[in-house]
């Protein structure tokens, strides 16, 4: 499965906008602005976003953001830079 990074940014504000509220797939699946997306679609993306440490599960599968997850988002929610990663502009001793 291909990942896309723009269904994991839609993902990532969809949780985001449940406030204190964690969501499982179903409730995330209904608030995505893509609307039909296969769940299993949506899990990866889920688990790719947990791999990233911008998303937490609990033992119930309810998900919500993280602290990076938020710090992602207040940034701009840019998911094609390297998390934790300066701009690629600034890497070396040229600049």
């Amino acid at each position: 499965m291909k990942r896309d990074k723009a269904l994991m940014g839609d993902i990532l504000k969809t949780l985001a906008s449940f406030g204190t509220i964690y969501g499982d797939v179903e409730k995330i699946q209904g608030e995505l602005s893509v609307k039909h997306l296969a769940p299993e679609l949506i899990l990866h993306h889920l688990r790719l976003l947990h791999d990233r440490g911008l998303v937490a599960v609990d033992m119930h599968n309810f998900w919500r953001v993280t602290d990076q997850g938020y710090d992602v988002l207040e940034a701009g929610g840019n998911l094609l830079q390297p998390h934790g990663m300066p701009p690629e502009a600034n890497h070396g001793i040229d600049n």
